[in-house]
């Protein structure tokens, strides 16, 4: 994980959510969350399939989840039913090394905010990330 207070410098910190089965992925995401120039700065968990995820969506708030598709004892997709039957609104980019027309159907009909294909375009996943945060923040604020 990274701490909070290493990447910070007076920039907002947000909790970000990592969800994939391969160790490589996940480290190669956290150390991209510890580059990203913008305006916020992340803290990150990890789980290593769905599962864990929900675990962690059970225990804490997370303004973004970066979902894979596809796992082995719970994949995105079942993540994604588990988080609307627990009415959570959280973020999701969905992560996939697939190129399933379907399943990308049925994330895109579940809510998810993108579809990201491995390997990752780092300055895309950037992008999206920070979209991502900025619409959980303005989701947030008092109307």
């Amino acid at each position: 994980m990274i701490p909070a207070t290493a990447v910070a410098a007076g920039r907002a910190i947000k909790a970000v959510l990592i969800v994939d089965d391969e160790p490589a992925i996940v480290r190669m995401l956290e150390d991209a969350l510890g580059v990203f120039r913008h305006e916020y700065a992340y803290k990150v968990e990890t789980a290593a399939d769905g599962i864990d995820a929900l675990a962690a969506l059970k225990r804490d708030r997370f303004d973004v989840i970066l979902l894979d598709m596809h796992m082995g004892r719970m994949g995105g997709l079942e993540v994604l039913e588990h988080m609307e039957r627990m009415q959570l609104r959280t973020p999701v980019l969905m992560l996939t090394g697939n190129d399933d027309a379907k399943a990308s159907a049925d994330a895109l009909s579940r809510g998810i905010l993108a579809y990201v294909p491995k390997p990752f375009d780092l300055l895309q996943l950037e992008h999206l990330l920070s979209i991502a945060v900025s619409s959980r923040a303005d989701a947030t604020k008092p109307a």
